[in-house]
């Protein structure tokens, strides 16, 4: 058995945790912004999946994040530590046509959170960087 659920009980101890509701709150927040009755919309390089990557950079906004595009068109996000090593959690937001409305987007919305945990309780203190 874990000690996580136990010491989540003890008070300045993992007070902030994940927020389940937020994440699927967000991804269904997606799934309206780019999707249609046949599904998720957003294949890469085409409009509907630049909105997407606008949508995603304006939820990253709140967060104190190093963010930057590469030339294939990744969104790096940056939440950074004392220490040059770096943890990646990530995925990707493009679909495939008529795609699942989770087709890419769980595992990065799911990292996005991870991210907000990570600085609501630890921000000022990491050791690693988090992208």
């Amino acid at each position: 058995m874990s000690a996580l659920p136990a010491m989540a009980c003890v008070p300045g101890v993992y007070t902030n945790m994940l927020n389940p509701k937020r994440t699927v709150a967000e991804l269904k927040e997606l799934r309206a912004l780019t999707g249609d009755e046949n599904g998720a919309q957003r294949v890469a390089f085409t409009e509907t999946w630049s909105r997407a990557r606008a949508w995603l950079r304006e939820k990253l906004q709140s967060l104190p994040l190093e963010i930057h595009s590469d030339p294939a068109g990744n969104v790096w996000a940056t939440l950074s530590g004392k220490s040059e090593r770096s943890l990646l959690i990530g995925g990707h937001i493009d679909s495939v046509p008529n795609g699942g409305w989770l087709d890419g987007c769980l595992n990065l919305l799911a990292g996005v959170e991870i991210l907000r945990r990570i600085n609501d309780q630890a921000f000022g203190i990491m050791r690693h960087r988090f992208r």
